[in-house]
């Protein structure tokens, strides 16, 4: 199952056995075996790839299941006799600074040596589909402006309150604070659409009385404030960017109308682990812990 959910997720037999750190033509001797087993392939295989068939469709969602429970069987285990010790995969959204997310992690496996982690990145939305779909143990992401599945639990760790950044040339460069009414005729270096930061300063344009004029996303703040100081345009951007990143040549503006967005943990509620509820608790004390 670990095999065919590797190549499921890779698209692709060499990446999947080096992702479950065997040999290519082990994982595929393993693969065909179980297919054989079956009775059904599962891949069709060709020369850019492997795809899943309709049969394979069904196996990798059941499989999910089944593989998920087992290590969470596995963690429990771990948990009575007196050890902390498994694998989770962790989905992570691209700026987690408000909550320190690099020393939290590292912290938490100095803890817990005994737990691997495996990482991927996405934006909320994809994060939360790979988490419903078990593909994903949890997530660190945005709570999303318009609401969650019902089957996904989400703890609150942090916040991000925007503001504007400015060239330092701009005639509003001198103000400290500014009203998003003012902004109507600006040009914009927006997120990428899709990110809950694009949602929620979109949002709040239309609440001031206008759409933004959107000339560039990014889906990188440090680009972002590169762009801003070459005179491209303006910018929402966490507070908390401008202290990680200190760009001469900008301004940065508070914002009379607040644009938060909150970060935390997001898990499935009927796939919850000793390993899980861990990793969740070791988050929850140190963001509280400042």
């Amino acid at each position: 199952m670990e095999y065919v959910l590797a190549a499921a997720n890779c698209g692709n037999f060499s990446q999947a056995a080096a992702l479950c750190h065997v040999g290519q033509p082990a994982l595929s001797q393993q693969i065909a075996k179980l297919e054989r087993e079956l009775g059904t392939p599962l891949f069709v295989r060709g020369p850019r790839g492997a795809t899943l068939t309709e049969a394979g469709r069904v196996f990798t969602e059941r499989a999910r299941e089944i593989w998920q429970r087992a290590r969470a069987l596995e963690a429990e285990m771990a948990a009575f006799a007196g050890m902390t010790r498994g694998s989770l995969s962790l989905g992570v959204i691209t700026s987690l600074e408000c909550i320190n997310f690099g020393v939290l992690i590292a912290d938490f496996c100095a803890a817990y040596p005994g737990v691997s982690l495996s990482l991927r990145q996405g934006t909320t939305r994809e994060l939360m589909d790979l988490v419903l779909a078990r593909s994903l143990d949890l997530a660190f992401v945005n709570d999303p402006p318009d609401g969650r599945p019902g089957g996904l639990a989400f703890e609150k760790l942090g916040e991000d309150t925007y503001a504007l950044a400015v060239p330092a040339g701009h005639p509003l460069a001198a103000r400290g604070e500014v009203s998003l009414r003012e902004l109507r005729g600006e040009r914009f270096i927006f997120h990428q659409a899709g990110q809950t930061a694009a949602e929620l300063c979109l949002n709040a344009c239309r609440r001031a009385g206008f759409e933004p004029n959107i000339v560039c996303r990014s889906a990188s703040p440090t680009l972002g404030l590169s762009m801003v100081r070459g005179g491209m345009g303006v910018a929402f951007l966490p507070s908390e960017e401008f202290r990680t990143h200190q760009v001469e040549g900008v301004a940065e503006l508070r914002l009379r109308e607040s644009i938060v967005k909150e970060v935390g943990i997001l898990w499935r509620r009927d796939a919850a682990s000793p390993l899980v509820e861990t990793l969740r608790a070791f988050s929850s004390r140190r963001c509280s812990d400042g």
